[in-house]
């Protein structure tokens, strides 16, 4: 086992990623041998989909009575987003996705449903009738008198919700913002927090509601869908629906964030067909949201034919984005657009609808991208 760990111990991955503990549990739990696995994780590094070491044992590749070889080449790591990325969408258009303030001023603009945005934070720049702030000092302020709370904060160019907060409430006898779930900060220390962000800026932004029904199951907490869209001859089509689906008390339902969930979704209906927590060894499926017992399997998402509208008439806006994710929240008003991703993370999907992502269809949608490219 060491030896086999020993072999592989230069091949990049996770920094938190446990190798030997992976190579055990796929040798003692699966029957797959420390050499077995080692070749493969070879084989696939250097074959189409890159795939490191720690994503292997992410999607359980070792566990051949779920997947054949041939099944396990079309799963992507993530060394091959970038250029699919590149080679799907016209680097021009990618300050729309990831810009904020230029993306919800589109959406704005398109008379398309957007979280409204309270304030900016930011030297110089604005967004329609939001507060606009320039100094720390006048965030402060702002935060103490001015603020509508609850709201959202994001950073302007953020992604994965890194920089995101919750705020529930300004306590004056304190002179602290209250954070979802309770834990307070100073506002001279939460302002501060925000310094790395300043330059490109920061959003406060109204916190949406869940929809009733997706409240009772799932509590208080905004979940979203993401449909990873993709425009062929210009019309949108749908290639994979998911649902991130926060627990406890999180900011955000990125499925990185321990102990969130990630549910497949079958894209003609919006039914759930599969809810996973963790990934790997660590990986559980479940069938209800474990802080609410509510059922999760087989759940219709609401509104689902509202929403798939929306995204598929969001997703025309940007015509020199030709593969992407969009983030959609079922609210008490109806979907709302989030965001917009260049792609997405393409393990989201993978480890969602436990398939790889080069299947035939999406073959042939890149096909189509380079013989464009090539004219």
């Amino acid at each position: 086992m060491a030896a086999a760990a020993e072999v592989l111990q230069h091949v990049k991955s996770d920094g938190e990623f446990n190798l030997p503990r992976s190579l055990r549990i796929a040798a003692s739990e699966y029957g797959k041998s420390p050499w077995a696995q080692v070749r493969e994780i070879w084989q696939l590094r250097f074959g189409p989909g890159k795939l490191r070491p720690d994503e292997y044992y992410a999607y359980e590749l070792y566990d051949d009575r779920r997947f054949a070889f041939e099944d396990k080449l079309r799963f992507l790591g993530r060394a091959t987003q970038l250029g699919i990325c590149r080679a799907c969408n016209a680097l021009e258009w990618w300050l729309l996705a990831h810009d904020k303030l230029v993306f919800y001023a589109l959406l704005e603009g398109h008379g398309l449903p957007a979280p409204k945005t309270r304030a900016v934070y930011h030297h110089s720049r604005r967004l329609g009738g939001a507060a606009a702030l320039a100094t720390p000092e006048a965030l402060a302020d702002h935060l103490r008198g001015g603020m509508a709370y609850p709201c959202f904060a994001e950073p302007v160019t953020g992604m994965r919700s890194v920089g995101v907060a919750a705020l529930e409430a300004y306590d004056a006898p304190s002179d602290s913002v209250v954070f979802k779930g309770g834990r307070t900060l100073g506002v001279a220390e939460f302002v501060g927090q925000l310094e790395p962000y300043r330059q490109d800026g920061h959003l406060f932004q109204e916190m949406l509601a869940p929809h009733p029904e997706l409240e009772a199951l799932c509590g208080r907490r905004l979940s979203t869908v993401r449909l990873i869209v993709l425009l062929e001859a210009g019309a949108p089509a749908i290639l994979h629906a998911l649902w991130k689906i926060p627990v406890g008390d999180h900011p955000a339902d990125n499925f990185w964030r321990p102990g969130n969930l990630l549910a497949a979704l079958e894209a003609d209906c919006g039914r759930v067909t599969r809810v996973i927590q963790g990934v790997g060894p660590e990986r559980r499926e479940l069938r209800s949201h474990p802080d609410t017992g509510g059922r999760l399997q087989d759940l219709v998402l609401p509104d689902w034919p509202a929403l798939v509208a929306l995204g598929l008439q969001a997703a025309t806006t940007l015509p020199g984005l030709r593969l992407q994710a969009w983030d959609i929240a079922p609210t008490e008003r109806g979907p709302v657009l989030v965001e917009v991703n260049i792609g997405g993370d393409f393990n989201l999907p993978q480890l969602a609808h436990q398939t790889g992502l080069m299947e035939e269809r999406f073959r042939n949608f890149l096909a189509g991208c380079a013989a464009s490219a090539a004219r």
